[in-house]
C-alpha cells in the first residue's frame, strides 16, 4: 500500500515506528481516504493494534475500500486488533434519542450546551486503547476527520485541545517511545474554522502531510499536490521546518508520487 508515500516520510526522517503525531490534511479536491487506508493496512502488516475514530465516513466505507485491495478489515475487527469509534453511528444515537444517559454521551452536548463538549468522546477513545496501553503495544489511532466537528458546532479552540489529550494518550514524550496518532483536517483556503484547527494542530506534530487538488483544474496524470512538512520537535521555534514537495496521481492500489512538472502528459 501507498509504498512511495511511505519512502517519502521515510526519506524527509520519519518512522511510523518512532511514533508521534501525524497530520493529514485534505480539501474537497483531493480526499485523504487513501492515505487513511494505507495507515490501517500498515497496521494490519505489522500486526499493531488500530483505533480508527470516524467523523466523516462509515467504517463500512474503510472497508469496502480494503476489500477493493484484497484487505479484510471487517476480520480485523473480529479478532479484536481493529477497534472502531463510530462518529455517525453515535451522532444518530443522538438525534434519534436511542440513548437516555445523554448527559455521558460522546455527542452529548448536540443537545446539552457544554463547556467541554468533546470530553466524553475522549473519554470513550480513551478506554477503548487502555487495554494496548496497560500491556505496553504499540498501537495507531486515527481520527478522521476532525473538522467534521466544526459542523456540529464545536468551536476550533475546542477541537484543538481534544487533539492534544488525543496526543497524550500515545504517550507522546521525548522520555519514551509513543505510539502512533494520526489526524485527518479538512483545510480549504477560503474557510477560517477549518484553518485555525489544521495550524493548532501542525503546531504539536512532528509530520503534515498536505493533500491539494491542482489550481489549474483537473488532470488525467497529476490528481493533486503531495506536499510533507517535518518539523523539529526538539526546537520548534529555532529550527525552520523541512518541506518536501511532490504531485501525485492516484492509482488502483497506489499513491504515485513524482516531481513537480514531471508527469508523463508533460515529458
Amino acid at each position: 500500500m501507498f509504498e512511495s508515500a511511505k519512502s517519502a516520510m521515510e526519506g524527509i526522517g520519519v518512522m511510523f515506528e518512532d511514533g508521534g503525531l501525524i497530520l493529514i490534511s485534505e480539501t474537497v479536491s483531493a480526499s485523504a481516504d487513501g492515505l487513511i487506508t494505507h495507515f490501517l493496512s500498515y497496521g494490519m502488516a505489522n500486526r499493531h493494534p488500530v483505533c480508527l475514530v470516524t467523523l466523516q465516513h462509515t467504517w463500512g466505507h474503510y472497508c469496502n475500500i480494503g476489500n477493493k485491495l484484497g484487505l479484510n478489515f471487517r476480520q480485523q475487527t473480529e479478532q479484536g486488533n481493529f477497534k472502531v469509534v463510530e462518529g455517525l453511528k453515535l451522532l444518530t444515537e443522538v438525534l434519534d434519542e436511542s440513548n437516555q444517559d445523554i448527559f455521558n454521551h460522546p455527542f452529548g452536548f448536540i443537545l446539552n450546551a457544554s463547556k467541554n463538549p468533546l470530553k466524553n468522546l475522549y473519554k470513550l477513545i480513551k478506554k477503548t486503547i487502555e487495554p494496548w496501553k496497560e500491556t505496553g503495544k504499540f498501537f495507531l489511532l486515527i481520527v478522521e476527520n476532525i473538522t467534521s466537528l466544526l459542523n456540529l458546532g464545536v468551536q476550533p479552540r475546542d477541537i484543538n485541545i481534544f487533539s492534544q489529550y488525543c496526543k497524550n494518550l500515545i504517550g507522546d514524550s521525548p522520555l519514551k517511545k509513543s505510539s502512533l496518532l494520526v489526524i485527518v483536517t479538512t483545510n480549504d483556503d477560503d474557510d477560517n474554522d477549518e484553518s485555525l484547527v489544521t495550524k493548532g494542530i501542525a503546531r504539536s506534530a512532528l509530520l503534515h502531510v498536505s493533500l491539494k487538488g491542482l489550481s489549474t483544474g483537473l488532470s488525467r496524470e497529476v490528481h493533486g499536490d503531495f506536499k510533507i512538512t517535518k518539523f523539529n520537535q526538539h526546537a520548534p521555534y529555532q529550527c525552520l521546518p523541512v518541506t518536501h514537495h511532490f504531485q501525485f496521481k492516484m492509482e488502483d492500489k497506489n499513491m504515485k508520487l513524482f516531481a513537480p512538472g514531471t508527469s508523463a502528459c508533460v515529458l
